[in-house]
């Protein structure tokens, strides 16, 4: 636009006073001071959240869709829609998977009410103030023009609210969900509980939760576990239970790494083929977990006692042999712990005995479950592992697991096997053949893959209205077993327990009857055909057939190939055109390395907090975006301790929450930034972020390196004392894939730890110029400043007052929002450089050349002939004026989907104004028409800047607006121009407001039927 301005300017069409007109324009400016009134209620935080707590929890998506329209439409007729759904978009997608309603029914909804509701009032958008600006620049002597009142659009506005509303709701399951190739209708993967097994060669058999290992894994979460000797479910175990072979353990999160996940801790998916104990389970849930009688075995070998008889286990024969069970498994266990990153915890017993020897070999055989563990620490050498890998196999003993490292120039491993048939080796015999081939080199190992686990969503094929029990052959089929089932109304059927009110459910996957959108988490085989891509286009063509896919693959073939090579994968590919027309399977969500990096954060119940006597879940942080509630720790204080001590235990996430209560959170830091914008909740680490000497609003979240060869390596936060030292807070650690479930000041820093710190500005100018300092990258969280909740009311007060003053009168919009905006300053609320950051000038420079291009159409006469075109196709409808008005709301929509519709109302004015003195049209309802018109930017996401905004969270596509705006443009054009021709405004109100109410009641009766 300002390309086009330039050249009609130097053609001299126009005069640099009419060039510059719309620079000076006060709409425009209005528009740009608002956004900085915005961003000040932003910043304090915690509007909204409590925007999110007024919602309420609706128990059906049209009573979820109304209570976002409504409220949306009313605030959207005062304050700026696109600041508004700023504020509400994160409110909003917390809120829906909370109450469980797709984001594909919220989203598009929330961009088209605030654009409704802009059309209310005069002030509603910054179209609607360009206009009238437009008007007093074009009609200077026009009285009524002059002072226009707030509610002048009103009368016309509201009818076209109420009719888009109806139309959103009525039509959003029919048209929005028909179809959704990104699965957004279902629950997420947090919803999903999957069950697994622990298996005697898992890693965390008979290791307490803390050292397990299960806990540390970014994207996976541990839930619950089912005790196998009791049958009971520990829905909130402390760090301190003992896992035993034979538990379940059920987790949620990434679905699509869960069957690594299994192969990498030694689980066993529970599965439909592999059923659970559920029929000897107890419908009984233990709020907390509590030792077991393995318990105190698992406090021994944590402890530092007997050290000394423990140097020398492993090197020698001797010791290994005079050694019992529980000092072998305790140095197991520790060098478990040096593989796991804890070096220091393992190092006090690798000392070299005075024999020399430079090798340990720990061996220890438990025979009530066919289980050998041996644990290797040596010198590190090439080909080490694979060596000692088919030297297990000559031993006859069946690897089933094993983790291995190298720390400092050592080799730590432990492999889990299994005796084989007729094998009988004595401990004596492993530890020799072993010992002697540390000091040899080796062949070649493999070591076979585990199975995958993928999400499938069934089709319309063979699969549909059947159960598993009427498909006996679907693991043949499919090379694959079902790990559970997802309906399309958000319930989840698995094999194993289901919860829900504190109860334990069972069921059995072979009841489920499949139907088109179910989604199957799977676990399939090596050679299963669903590990075989499809062409692109199988599931985007109508025609999926043989015939179509033998096209594809000749086409798509490599040109070396022999035919026979080409007849027999083409033949293969055929095969599988009747599993990939029952199951299409969704790939995995890609993630970038931030969301891949979890910081485990440790947030506090503050005194006097909202939060206090409410359950998580009744307090609405149980279910987050972007982040999981690992646990619940209640603090205590150690009866008759003088001092005082205190200490934390684990509660269950179903008690009431009270003052000091310590919420563990997982999620990327983007998250944590998030997390702390609710009300009631601080870090745990607070006292020393205020100690921070830098403003509130200078502050933000960092994320910080640890350099290999740093002074932080091998320290704790206290020992360097790096608040001082740095000026920044440590929030939370990343370390190698794991979170660290311990408080920052206590951890000790390791090379390539990433630390979420809170830091100023000077923090973030001295690390981008000093390269000395114990950090190898620095980069800044965006939108991470802490949040200012003293400041809410302040800034609600001054944002109420600005507009009420402009509706009495007493000052321009503009004048009262540039007092709002210094006052906002002024109080503290927004910094000087937060403040011109919230203006988007990229919007100024759009608009203001409009004005310029606009004058230039009228001059050149442009303006005039497209007016006499308009004139002619009203009249030619012979319905009157409406046909004229019509007829420009129409120019005007089109107008928008190609420019900005900010520029599309300021080039389309003159010509509308020229028809409008034609045909002997009120200038104002021509002026209402632009207004209504050109805020009508449904069919496309790029017509209006918040549509561009709820795309990408809603899954939304191009056609999607095309295929749910267009019938809403026809309506509403025609809801429009009935509205401005008929003199009674309250008899179109009335007809209005009947239509919505009759399609709320409907769409509300529907959804409770089918909920029943």
């Amino acid at each position: 636009m300002l390309t086009a301005l330039t050249a009609l300017y130097l053609a001299r069409i126009i005069n640099l006073e009419e060039a510059l007109a719309g620079f000076s324009s006060a709409g425009l400016l209005t528009v740009l001071v608002l956004f900085v009134v915005a961003e000040g209620l932003n910043k304090t935080g915690a509007l909204n959240w409590y925007i999110g707590r007024l919602l309420g929890m609706p128990s059906t998506p049209a009573g979820a869709q109304i209570r976002v329209m409504a409220p949306i439409v009313l605030l959207s007729g005062f304050i700026n829609d696109t600041a508004l759904v700023t504020i509400a978009l994160p409110v909003l997608i917390q809120w829906a998977g909370r109450v469980k309603v797709p984001l594909r029914l919220i989203l598009m909804p929330l961009s088209f009410a605030a654009l409704l509701g802009g059309v209310c009032t005069v002030i509603g958008n910054s179209t609607n103030l360009i206009v009238v600006s437009l008007l007093l620049d074009a009609y200077p002597d026009e009285e009524r023009y002059q002072n226009m009142p707030l509610f002048a659009l009103t009368p016309y506005g509201v009818p076209v609210a109420f009719i888009g509303m109806a139309y959103v709701i009525l039509m959003s399951p029919l048209l929005l969900m028909r179809k959704d190739p990104g699965g957004r209708a279902l629950k997420t993967d947090d919803d999903i509980l999957l069950g697994a097994r622990l298996t005697q060669w898992s890693p965390a058999a008979g290791r307490s939760i803390k050292r397990s290992g299960l806990r540390d894994t970014g994207g996976i979460y541990l839930v619950s576990v089912m005790r196998r000797a009791t049958g009971n479910i520990h829905t909130a175990v402390s760090p301190e239970f003992v896992l035993e072979v034979g538990d379940i353990l059920y987790f949620t999160g990434l679905i699509d790494t869960f069957g690594e996940f299994c192969e990498e801790h030694g689980l066993e998916v529970i599965t439909n083929e592999l059923e659970s104990p559920t029929n000897s389970a107890r419908d009984t849930v233990e709020e907390n977990g509590q030792p077991s009688v393995m318990e105190s075995f698992s406090g021994s070998y944590d402890k530092d006692e007997n050290e000394k008889n423990l140097v020398c286990l492993g090197f020698t024969l001797d010791s290994l042999l005079d050694s019992t069970h529980q000092d072998r498994m305790r140095v197991i266990f520790n060098i478990q712990d040096a593989i796991r990153g804890e070096w220091q915890v393992y190092s006090p017993l690798c000392h070299m005995p005075l024999s020399g020897e430079t090798s340990r070999v720990v061996v220890t055989i438990q025979e009530d479950q066919d289980l050998v563990v041996v644990a290797i620490d040596t010198l590190d050498r090439p080909g080490l592992l694979l060596d000692i890998s088919k030297c297990l196999a000559r031993l006859h003993l069946e690897l089933h697991h094993t983790e291995a490292a190298s720390r400092c120039s050592r080799s730590l491993s432990i492999w889990r096997c299994e005796p084989s048939h007729g094998g009988d080796e004595s401990m004596t015999e492993i530890w020799s053949v072993i010992h002697s081939l540390l000091s040899t080199s080796g062949a070649e190992a493999t070591r076979q893959r585990g199975l995958q686990v993928l999400r499938a969503r069934v089709r319309d094929g063979r699969l549909v209205g059947k159960t598993l029990g009427n498909i006996p052959d679907f693991s043949e089929t499919y090379k694959a077993a079902i790990v559970a089932i997802q309906k399309a109304d958000g319930r989840v059927y698995t094999q194993s327990l289901s919860m829900a009110d504190g109860r334990v459910y069972t069921q059995s996957l072979s009841m489920v009857i499949f139907d088109v959108g179910d989604l199957l988490v799977l676990q399939v085989k090596e050679d299963s055909p669903l590990r075989q891509s499809p062409p692109e286009d199988f599931y985007t063509s109508k025609d999926s057939s043989n015939s179509r896919l033998s096209f594809n693959f000749h086409r798509n073939s490599l040109a070396d190939q022999s035919s026979g090579e080409r007849a027999e994968n083409e033949n293969v590919s055929n095969r599988n055109i009747p599993i990939w027309n029952d199951l299409e399977v969704l790939k995995p969500c890609s993630i970038g390395d931030e969301a891949q990096r979890e910081f485990l954060t440790a947030m506090q119940v503050e005194k006097s907090s909202h939060l206090t006597g409410k359950t998580v879940a009744q307090a609405g942080i149980d279910k987050l975006p972007g982040l999981f509630l690992v646990s619940i720790e209640h603090p205590s204080t150690v009866p008759d301790s003088i001092p005082p001590v205190e200490y934390f235990s684990t509660v269950p996430l179903t008690i009431e929450l009270s003052e000091g209560d310590v919420l563990w959170f997982s999620g990327s830091a983007t998250s944590v930034g998030n997390l702390r914008k609710i009300p009631g909740l601080s870090l745990l680490e607070s006292d020393e972020i205020m100690k921070v000497d830098e403003k509130a609003s200078d502050r933000c979240l960092v994320e910080a390196v640890v350099s290999r060869n740093g002074p932080l390596v091998g320290r704790t936060v206290k020992e360097v004392k790096f608040r001082s030292y740095y000026g920044a807070a440590v929030i939370a650690v990343h370390r190698e894939g794991r979170r660290v479930h311990e408080l920052p000041s206590n951890i000790k820093l390791q090379a390539g730890d990433v630390l979420l710190l809170e830091a100023g500005k000077s923090f973030l100018a001295a690390n981008k110029t000093r390269y000395d300092t114990g950090f190898t990258l620095v980069s800044e969280v965006e939108d991470s400043s802490p949040p200012r909740f003293r400041m809410l009311l302040p800034s609600i007060v001054i944002t109420v007052g600005a507009y009420v003053c402009a509706m009495l009168d007493l000052s321009s919009l503009f004048g009262t929002a540039m007092a709002a905006a210094v006052l906002m300053v002024g109080c503290g609320v927004l910094s000087e450089s937060e403040a011109r950051s919230a203006i988007q000038w990229h919007i100024y420079l759009t608009i203001a050349p409009a004005f310029g291009v606009g004058q230039a159409l009228i001059k050149s006469g442009v303006a005039s002939a497209i007016a006499s075109f308009l004139v002619e196709v009203g009249t030619a409808m012979g319905i009157g004026s409406a046909g004229l008005l019509g007829a420009v709301y129409l120019a005007t929509v089109l107008m928008s989907q190609i420019v900005a519709n900010n520029a599309a109302a300021a080039l389309i004015f003159p010509i509308a104004m020229d028809a409008a003195d034609r045909a002997g049209i009120d200038h104002s309802l021509m002026a209402y028409a632009i207004m209504l018109a050109s805020s009508a930017a449904f069919m496309t996401p790029f017509g209006y800047q918040t549509n561009l905004m709820v795309m990408g969270h809603g899954g939304y596509s191009t056609g999607d607006f095309l295929i749910f705006g267009t019938p809403m443009q026809i309506v509403l054009l025609f809801v429009s121009t009935v509205a401005l021709v008929v003199p009674a405004w309250w008899l179109v109100w009335l007809s209005s407001f009947a239509v919505l109410v009759l399609v709320c009641l409907f769409r509300v009766l529907q959804d409770a039927k089918a909920v029943i």
